[in-house]
């Protein structure tokens, strides 16, 4: 038996970019500048900072992290691309990989799954479905 070719479906993907980038809107800081940041706290122990790593007129390109002051063995880490003019948001950068194929074959050396990509944003989606379940901002002097 043949397995099927994964065919990744534009208009869904679409439509998940545009999800993340409402519910990312209302998590980023005031001003959009470079280096500016804002604090995502779930408990004393799980604090994710956002920081803006660049700003242009169209785009905004920000890093979605685990607070290094606090102490994890894993250190969620994520690199996400903002595009205004069509309100949608894409993870550019997961941990220490960056540039994704819309499709992978499988198996392939790295042991991307097909949909590698929708998986990454599916994961954005998730991290901002818990914000906005437990999160809250938290502002940097009331952090420990």
């Amino acid at each position: 038996m043949l397995k099927s070719v994964y065919v990744p479906k534009l208009p869904d993907f679409l439509s998940l970019c545009e999800r993340n980038y409402a519910a990312l809107h209302r998590l980023l800081p005031p001003v959009l500048a470079v280096a500016e940041q804002s604090f995502i706290q779930f408990s004393s122990q799980d604090i994710y900072r956002l920081t803006i790593l660049d700003v242009a007129p169209f785009t905004t390109k920000l890093k979605i992290e685990l607070w290094q002051g606090q102490q994890h063995y894993f250190q969620p880490s994520f690199d996400v691309q903002l595009y205004h003019d069509a309100r949608l948001a894409e993870v550019v950068r997961v941990q220490q990989q960056w540039r994704f194929a819309a499709v992978y074959p499988y198996p392939n050396p790295t042991m991307s799954q097909p949909d590698e990509k929708r998986q990454i944003n599916l994961l954005l989606r998730d991290w901002l479905r818990l914000c906005a379940r437990a999160g809250y901002r938290a502002e940097p002097e009331a952090l420990p």
